[in-house]
Protein backbone atom coordinates (compact mmCIF):
# COMPACT_ATOMS: atom_id res chain seq x y z
CA UNK A 1 0.00 0.00 0.00
CA UNK A 2 1.41 3.38 -1.03
CA UNK A 3 2.43 6.11 1.40
CA UNK A 4 2.43 9.93 1.49
CA UNK A 5 5.26 10.65 -1.00
CA UNK A 6 3.87 8.19 -3.53
CA UNK A 7 0.39 9.67 -3.09
CA UNK A 8 1.71 13.15 -3.96
CA UNK A 9 3.47 11.76 -7.02
CA UNK A 10 0.38 9.90 -8.19
CA UNK A 11 -1.89 12.93 -7.71
CA UNK A 12 0.50 15.03 -9.77
CA UNK A 13 0.32 12.57 -12.67
CA UNK A 14 -1.84 12.77 -15.77
CA UNK A 15 -5.48 11.77 -15.58
CA UNK A 16 -6.28 8.96 -17.96
CA UNK A 17 -9.34 6.82 -18.55
CA UNK A 18 -12.43 7.09 -16.31
CA UNK A 19 -11.83 6.06 -12.70
CA UNK A 20 -13.66 5.81 -9.39
CA UNK A 21 -12.03 7.08 -6.20
CA UNK A 22 -13.10 5.85 -2.78
CA UNK A 23 -11.91 7.46 0.44
CA UNK A 24 -12.50 5.61 3.67
CA UNK A 25 -12.06 7.17 7.11
CA UNK A 26 -12.07 5.51 10.54
CA UNK A 27 -14.09 8.05 12.49
CA UNK A 28 -13.20 6.74 15.95
CA UNK A 29 -9.54 5.80 15.50
CA UNK A 30 -8.38 8.34 18.09
CA UNK A 31 -10.88 6.99 20.59
CA UNK A 32 -9.58 3.46 19.98
CA UNK A 33 -5.99 4.62 20.47
CA UNK A 34 -6.85 6.46 23.68
CA UNK A 35 -8.87 3.66 25.24
CA UNK A 36 -7.14 0.54 23.96
CA UNK A 37 -3.65 1.74 23.08
CA UNK A 38 -1.77 2.42 19.86
CA UNK A 39 -1.34 -1.30 19.30
CA UNK A 40 -5.08 -1.70 18.89
CA UNK A 41 -5.16 1.29 16.56
CA UNK A 42 -2.37 -0.15 14.42
CA UNK A 43 -4.25 -3.46 14.26
CA UNK A 44 -7.35 -1.61 13.05
CA UNK A 45 -5.36 0.13 10.32
CA UNK A 46 -3.85 -3.14 9.09
CA UNK A 47 -7.15 -5.00 9.05
CA UNK A 48 -9.05 -2.16 7.40
CA UNK A 49 -6.40 -2.19 4.66
CA UNK A 50 -6.92 -5.93 4.25
CA UNK A 51 -10.70 -5.49 3.98
CA UNK A 52 -10.23 -2.68 1.47
CA UNK A 53 -8.08 -4.91 -0.74
CA UNK A 54 -10.60 -7.72 -0.48
CA UNK A 55 -13.44 -5.34 -1.34
CA UNK A 56 -11.63 -4.11 -4.45
CA UNK A 57 -10.84 -7.64 -5.57
CA UNK A 58 -14.41 -8.89 -5.07
CA UNK A 59 -16.56 -5.93 -5.99
CA UNK A 60 -14.80 -3.56 -8.34
CA UNK A 61 -12.68 -3.22 -11.46
CA UNK A 62 -8.87 -3.54 -11.40
CA UNK A 63 -7.08 -1.33 -8.89
CA UNK A 64 -5.26 1.71 -10.28
CA UNK A 65 -3.93 2.99 -6.97
CA UNK A 66 -4.33 2.23 -3.27
CA UNK A 67 -2.81 4.19 -0.39
CA UNK A 68 -2.87 4.83 3.33
CA UNK A 69 -3.27 8.59 3.76
CA UNK A 70 -2.25 10.62 6.80
CA UNK A 71 -4.09 9.95 10.01
CA UNK A 72 -7.05 7.63 9.73
CA UNK A 73 -7.90 7.64 6.03
CA UNK A 74 -7.39 5.38 2.99
CA UNK A 75 -7.64 5.99 -0.76
CA UNK A 76 -8.66 3.43 -3.37
CA UNK A 77 -8.80 4.20 -7.10
CA UNK A 78 -10.19 1.66 -9.58
CA UNK A 79 -10.74 1.67 -13.34
CA UNK A 80 -14.09 2.79 -14.74
CA UNK A 81 -16.97 4.53 -13.08
CA UNK A 82 -20.58 3.51 -12.73
CA UNK A 83 -23.01 6.22 -11.55
CA UNK A 84 -26.33 5.49 -9.92
CA UNK A 85 -27.36 2.70 -7.58
CA UNK A 86 -24.16 0.74 -8.24
CA UNK A 87 -22.13 3.48 -6.53
CA UNK A 88 -24.27 3.54 -3.39
CA UNK A 89 -24.31 -0.25 -3.25
CA UNK A 90 -20.51 -0.29 -3.42
CA UNK A 91 -20.25 2.22 -0.58
CA UNK A 92 -22.62 0.22 1.64
CA UNK A 93 -20.83 -3.05 0.82
CA UNK A 94 -17.48 -1.57 1.82
CA UNK A 95 -18.93 -0.21 5.05
CA UNK A 96 -20.38 -3.62 5.88
CA UNK A 97 -17.02 -5.30 5.30
CA UNK A 98 -15.10 -2.79 7.41
CA UNK A 99 -17.71 -2.71 10.18
CA UNK A 100 -17.45 -6.45 10.80
CA UNK A 101 -15.37 -7.53 13.80
CA UNK A 102 -11.72 -6.54 13.25
CA UNK A 103 -10.50 -8.12 16.49
CA UNK A 104 -9.27 -11.59 17.28
CA UNK A 105 -9.97 -14.40 19.74
CA UNK A 106 -8.88 -12.21 22.66
CA UNK A 107 -11.01 -9.14 21.90
CA UNK A 108 -13.79 -7.97 19.61
CA UNK A 109 -13.05 -4.72 17.82
CA UNK A 110 -15.49 -2.69 15.75
CA UNK A 111 -14.93 0.65 14.06
CA UNK A 112 -17.14 3.53 13.03
CA UNK A 113 -16.20 4.11 9.39
CA UNK A 114 -17.23 6.63 6.73
CA UNK A 115 -16.88 6.34 2.96
CA UNK A 116 -16.86 8.85 0.10
CA UNK A 117 -17.03 7.98 -3.58
CA UNK A 118 -16.11 10.29 -6.46
CA UNK A 119 -16.45 9.45 -10.16
CA UNK A 120 -13.87 11.12 -12.39
CA UNK A 121 -15.10 13.81 -14.79
CA UNK A 122 -13.79 14.66 -18.29
CA UNK A 123 -10.92 17.11 -18.11
CA UNK A 124 -10.52 16.72 -14.36
CA UNK A 125 -7.09 16.25 -12.81
CA UNK A 126 -6.34 13.57 -10.26
CA UNK A 127 -5.92 16.26 -7.61
CA UNK A 128 -9.34 17.70 -8.38
CA UNK A 129 -10.86 14.23 -8.14
CA UNK A 130 -9.18 13.78 -4.75
CA UNK A 131 -10.43 17.19 -3.60
CA UNK A 132 -14.02 16.24 -4.44
CA UNK A 133 -13.65 12.91 -2.65
CA UNK A 134 -12.16 14.68 0.38
CA UNK A 135 -15.04 17.14 0.53
CA UNK A 136 -17.53 14.28 0.36
CA UNK A 137 -15.73 12.44 3.15
CA UNK A 138 -15.92 15.56 5.31
CA UNK A 139 -19.68 15.55 4.74
CA UNK A 140 -19.88 11.86 5.59
CA UNK A 141 -18.05 12.43 8.88
CA UNK A 142 -20.74 14.90 9.93
CA UNK A 143 -23.69 12.70 9.01
CA UNK A 144 -25.48 11.01 11.89
CA UNK A 145 -27.32 8.30 9.97
CA UNK A 146 -26.17 7.60 6.42
CA UNK A 147 -22.46 6.77 6.64
CA UNK A 148 -21.38 7.50 3.08
CA UNK A 149 -21.45 10.42 0.68
CA UNK A 150 -21.29 10.58 -3.11
CA UNK A 151 -19.16 13.49 -4.32
CA UNK A 152 -20.77 16.26 -6.29
CA UNK A 153 -19.94 15.94 -9.99
CA UNK A 154 -18.89 19.56 -10.34
CA UNK A 155 -15.15 19.83 -10.84
CA UNK A 156 -13.50 21.64 -7.95
CA UNK A 157 -11.52 24.56 -9.30
CA UNK A 158 -9.29 26.43 -6.88
CA UNK A 159 -10.65 24.54 -3.89
CA UNK A 160 -8.66 24.52 -0.64
CA UNK A 161 -5.78 22.11 -0.63
CA UNK A 162 -6.06 19.59 2.21
CA UNK A 163 -2.43 20.10 3.15
CA UNK A 164 -2.93 23.86 3.35
CA UNK A 165 -6.14 23.50 5.34
CA UNK A 166 -4.59 21.03 7.77
CA UNK A 167 -1.58 23.30 8.29
CA UNK A 168 -3.92 26.24 8.87
CA UNK A 169 -5.96 24.22 11.38
CA UNK A 170 -2.85 23.19 13.33
CA UNK A 171 -1.60 26.78 13.44
CA UNK A 172 -4.97 28.29 14.37
CA UNK A 173 -5.43 25.78 17.17
CA UNK A 174 -1.88 26.28 18.47
CA UNK A 175 -2.36 30.05 18.47
CA UNK A 176 -5.92 30.00 19.81
CA UNK A 177 -7.36 31.54 16.64
CA UNK A 178 -10.45 29.37 16.22
CA UNK A 179 -13.40 31.75 16.24
CA UNK A 180 -16.50 31.18 18.36
CA UNK A 181 -19.90 32.08 16.94
CA UNK A 182 -23.07 32.11 19.02
CA UNK A 183 -26.37 30.85 17.59
CA UNK A 184 -29.18 32.56 19.56
CA UNK A 185 -31.93 30.37 20.99
CA UNK A 186 -35.47 31.56 21.72
CA UNK A 187 -38.54 30.39 23.58
CA UNK A 188 -41.29 29.40 21.16
CA UNK A 189 -44.24 30.62 23.22
CA UNK A 190 -42.91 34.09 24.10
CA UNK A 191 -40.14 34.70 21.57
CA UNK A 192 -37.79 35.60 24.42
CA UNK A 193 -34.06 35.05 24.08
CA UNK A 194 -33.02 32.16 26.34
CA UNK A 195 -29.40 31.48 25.40
CA UNK A 196 -27.00 30.51 22.64
CA UNK A 197 -25.26 27.50 21.13
CA UNK A 198 -21.50 27.85 20.62
CA UNK A 199 -20.28 27.07 17.09
CA UNK A 200 -16.76 27.04 15.64
CA UNK A 201 -15.41 28.85 12.57
CA UNK A 202 -11.97 29.52 11.17
CA UNK A 203 -11.32 32.65 9.12
CA UNK A 204 -8.25 32.31 6.90
CA UNK A 205 -6.79 35.01 4.61
CA UNK A 206 -6.52 32.58 1.67
CA UNK A 207 -9.05 29.85 2.44
CA UNK A 208 -11.76 32.24 3.59
CA UNK A 209 -14.35 31.08 6.10
CA UNK A 210 -13.92 27.42 7.06
CA UNK A 211 -17.07 25.75 8.37
CA UNK A 212 -17.23 23.65 11.52
CA UNK A 213 -17.62 20.50 9.40
CA UNK A 214 -14.46 21.15 7.37
CA UNK A 215 -12.63 22.29 10.50
CA UNK A 216 -13.40 19.10 12.41
CA UNK A 217 -12.61 16.95 9.37
CA UNK A 218 -9.21 18.65 9.21
CA UNK A 219 -8.70 18.18 12.95
CA UNK A 220 -9.53 14.50 12.52
CA UNK A 221 -6.83 14.11 9.86
CA UNK A 222 -4.36 15.87 12.17
CA UNK A 223 -5.41 13.76 15.18
CA UNK A 224 -6.49 16.95 16.95
CA UNK A 225 -10.24 16.49 17.30
CA UNK A 226 -10.25 16.23 21.09
CA UNK A 227 -8.01 19.28 21.40
CA UNK A 228 -10.23 21.28 19.03
CA UNK A 229 -13.39 20.34 20.89
CA UNK A 230 -11.87 21.26 24.25
CA UNK A 231 -10.60 24.58 22.86
CA UNK A 232 -14.08 25.47 21.59
CA UNK A 233 -15.68 24.62 24.91
CA UNK A 234 -13.00 26.53 26.82
CA UNK A 235 -13.36 29.64 24.65
CA UNK A 236 -17.16 29.57 24.67
CA UNK A 237 -17.33 29.22 28.44
CA UNK A 238 -14.80 32.04 28.86
CA UNK A 239 -16.95 34.28 26.64
CA UNK A 240 -20.15 33.45 28.51
CA UNK A 241 -18.47 34.00 31.87
CA UNK A 242 -17.99 37.66 30.83
CA UNK A 243 -21.63 38.26 30.00
CA UNK A 244 -23.08 41.16 32.01
CA UNK A 245 -25.24 40.53 35.06
CA UNK A 246 -28.37 41.27 33.01
CA UNK A 247 -27.65 38.06 31.05
CA UNK A 248 -27.81 35.94 34.20
CA UNK A 249 -30.81 33.97 32.88
CA UNK A 250 -29.20 33.10 29.53
CA UNK A 251 -27.84 29.62 28.94
CA UNK A 252 -24.82 28.47 26.96
CA UNK A 253 -24.86 25.22 24.95
CA UNK A 254 -21.66 23.45 23.86
CA UNK A 255 -21.32 20.36 21.66
CA UNK A 256 -19.68 17.01 22.29
CA UNK A 257 -19.05 14.29 19.71
CA UNK A 258 -18.45 10.59 20.16
CA UNK A 259 -14.67 10.88 19.96
CA UNK A 260 -14.48 13.27 22.95
CA UNK A 261 -16.53 11.17 25.39
CA UNK A 262 -13.74 9.80 27.61
CA UNK A 263 -13.81 8.45 31.15
CA UNK A 264 -12.52 11.75 32.59
CA UNK A 265 -14.56 14.11 30.44
CA UNK A 266 -17.06 15.07 33.15
CA UNK A 267 -14.42 15.98 35.73
CA UNK A 268 -12.50 17.98 33.14
CA UNK A 269 -15.55 19.98 32.08
CA UNK A 270 -16.52 20.74 35.70
CA UNK A 271 -12.97 21.91 36.38
CA UNK A 272 -13.17 24.15 33.31
CA UNK A 273 -16.44 25.67 34.54
CA UNK A 274 -14.99 26.27 37.99
CA UNK A 275 -11.87 27.96 36.62
CA UNK A 276 -13.95 30.27 34.41
CA UNK A 277 -16.45 31.06 37.15
CA UNK A 278 -19.41 30.07 34.97
CA UNK A 279 -22.36 28.49 36.79
CA UNK A 280 -22.76 24.85 35.77
CA UNK A 281 -26.53 25.31 36.08
CA UNK A 282 -26.40 27.59 33.02
CA UNK A 283 -24.58 25.12 30.77
CA UNK A 284 -26.16 22.63 28.36
CA UNK A 285 -24.07 19.84 26.86
CA UNK A 286 -25.35 18.78 23.45
CA UNK A 287 -24.44 15.24 22.38
CA UNK A 288 -25.09 13.53 19.09
CA UNK A 289 -27.07 10.30 19.27
CA UNK A 290 -23.94 8.57 18.03
CA UNK A 291 -22.04 9.78 21.12
CA UNK A 292 -24.48 7.93 23.32
CA UNK A 293 -24.65 4.62 21.52
CA UNK A 294 -20.91 4.20 20.99
CA UNK A 295 -20.44 3.42 24.70
CA UNK A 296 -23.70 3.65 26.60
CA UNK A 297 -22.21 2.73 29.97
CA UNK A 298 -19.44 5.32 29.68
CA UNK A 299 -21.90 8.00 28.53
CA UNK A 300 -24.30 7.24 31.40
CA UNK A 301 -21.58 7.59 34.02
CA UNK A 302 -20.22 10.87 32.66
CA UNK A 303 -23.68 12.37 32.18
CA UNK A 304 -24.74 11.41 35.71
CA UNK A 305 -21.69 13.20 37.11
CA UNK A 306 -22.34 16.34 35.08
CA UNK A 307 -26.07 16.43 35.71
CA UNK A 308 -25.63 15.97 39.46
CA UNK A 309 -23.52 19.13 39.35
CA UNK A 310 -26.16 21.14 37.48
CA UNK A 311 -25.21 20.71 33.81
CA UNK A 312 -28.18 19.96 31.58
CA UNK A 313 -27.96 17.39 28.81
CA UNK A 314 -29.43 17.53 25.31
CA UNK A 315 -29.54 14.94 22.54
CA UNK A 316 -28.56 16.83 19.40
CA UNK A 317 -29.70 16.24 15.80
CA UNK A 318 -32.42 13.83 16.87
CA UNK A 319 -34.07 12.05 13.97
CA UNK A 320 -31.01 11.49 11.82
CA UNK A 321 -29.12 8.89 13.82
CA UNK A 322 -29.81 5.70 15.67
CA UNK A 323 -32.86 7.04 17.56
CA UNK A 324 -32.77 4.38 20.26
CA UNK A 325 -35.76 4.76 22.56
CA UNK A 326 -33.94 2.67 25.15
CA UNK A 327 -31.17 5.18 25.82
CA UNK A 328 -33.55 8.14 25.70
CA UNK A 329 -35.34 6.53 28.59
CA UNK A 330 -32.28 5.27 30.46
CA UNK A 331 -29.93 8.25 30.36
CA UNK A 332 -30.21 11.48 32.40
CA UNK A 333 -31.44 13.87 29.70
CA UNK A 334 -33.17 17.26 29.75
CA UNK A 335 -33.59 18.30 26.12
CA UNK A 336 -34.15 16.74 22.74
CA UNK A 337 -33.04 18.80 19.71
CA UNK A 338 -34.87 18.12 16.48
CA UNK A 339 -32.46 18.07 13.55
CA UNK A 340 -32.70 21.05 11.22
CA UNK A 341 -33.38 18.71 8.32
CA UNK A 342 -36.65 17.67 9.95
CA UNK A 343 -37.96 21.12 10.85
CA UNK A 344 -39.45 21.87 7.39
CA UNK A 345 -41.46 18.64 7.76
CA UNK A 346 -43.60 20.32 10.41
CA UNK A 347 -45.47 22.22 7.68
CA UNK A 348 -45.71 19.18 5.45
CA UNK A 349 -48.55 16.77 5.25
CA UNK A 350 -49.07 13.10 5.77
CA UNK A 351 -46.28 11.03 7.26
CA UNK A 352 -43.75 13.87 7.66
CA UNK A 353 -45.77 15.80 10.17
CA UNK A 354 -47.08 12.66 11.86
CA UNK A 355 -43.52 11.47 12.53
CA UNK A 356 -42.38 14.83 13.87
CA UNK A 357 -45.50 15.10 16.03
CA UNK A 358 -44.80 11.62 17.41
CA UNK A 359 -41.21 12.59 18.29
CA UNK A 360 -42.42 15.65 20.19
CA UNK A 361 -45.10 13.65 22.00
CA UNK A 362 -42.59 10.95 22.96
CA UNK A 363 -40.14 13.51 24.32
CA UNK A 364 -42.90 15.20 26.34
CA UNK A 365 -43.91 11.84 27.79
CA UNK A 366 -40.30 11.31 28.89
CA UNK A 367 -40.21 14.75 30.52
CA UNK A 368 -37.86 16.26 27.94
CA UNK A 369 -37.98 19.80 26.58
CA UNK A 370 -37.89 20.24 22.79
CA UNK A 371 -35.50 22.48 20.82
CA UNK A 372 -36.02 22.84 17.06
CA UNK A 373 -33.05 23.71 14.84
CA UNK A 374 -33.03 25.40 11.45
CA UNK A 375 -36.27 27.37 11.76
CA UNK A 376 -36.35 29.70 8.75
CA UNK A 377 -40.01 30.44 8.00
CA UNK A 378 -42.83 31.96 10.09
CA UNK A 379 -45.14 29.06 9.24
CA UNK A 380 -42.58 26.61 10.65
CA UNK A 381 -42.53 28.48 13.93
CA UNK A 382 -46.33 28.61 14.09
CA UNK A 383 -46.58 24.89 13.56
CA UNK A 384 -43.89 24.21 16.17
CA UNK A 385 -45.86 26.33 18.61
CA UNK A 386 -49.03 24.40 17.82
CA UNK A 387 -47.23 21.09 18.39
CA UNK A 388 -45.85 22.14 21.77
CA UNK A 389 -42.18 22.75 20.92
CA UNK A 390 -40.40 24.67 23.70
CA UNK A 391 -37.41 26.40 22.08
CA UNK A 392 -36.04 27.14 18.61
CA UNK A 393 -33.05 28.52 16.76
CA UNK A 394 -32.55 29.48 13.14
CA UNK A 395 -32.29 32.24 10.58
CA UNK A 396 -35.91 33.28 11.14
CA UNK A 397 -34.75 35.23 14.20
CA UNK A 398 -30.95 35.30 13.97
CA UNK A 399 -28.00 33.61 12.23
CA UNK A 400 -24.86 32.62 14.15
CA UNK A 401 -23.35 35.83 15.54
CA UNK A 402 -19.97 36.95 16.75
CA UNK A 403 -19.82 37.25 20.55
CA UNK A 404 -19.96 41.05 20.20
CA UNK A 405 -23.00 40.93 17.92
CA UNK A 406 -24.73 38.46 20.23
CA UNK A 407 -24.12 40.74 23.19
CA UNK A 408 -25.60 43.68 21.28
CA UNK A 409 -28.68 41.65 20.35
CA UNK A 410 -29.13 40.38 23.89
CA UNK A 411 -28.89 43.90 25.34
CA UNK A 412 -31.80 44.90 23.10
CA UNK A 413 -33.93 41.96 24.18
CA UNK A 414 -33.30 41.52 27.92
Amino acid sequence: MHRAREVREWLAGESGSPTTMLMLGIKDLKQINDRLGRGAGDKVIRRVAERLRAFAAQQLSPICFMAKLSGREFMLVVKGNHPGEHTELAAQTLLDMVSADLGDASMSLHVNARVAIALSQPGESRQQLADRASQALAEAYERKGKRFAIADNAVVLGGPDRTQLDAATRLALAQGQIAIMLQPQFEVASGNLVGAEALARMFHPELGEVSAGDLFASADRCDLREELSYHIQQEAIAIASQWPEAFGHLRLAVNLGAEEMTDNYGARLLQLLGSAGFDANRLTLELTEESLVRDLQLAAGQLELLRSNGVRIAVDDFGTGYSSLAYLKALPLDYLKIDKGMTPDIVGGGKDRIILRAIIAMAKALGLLIIAEGVEKPEELEMLKAEGCDYFQGFLRAPPLTPEAFKALALQLV
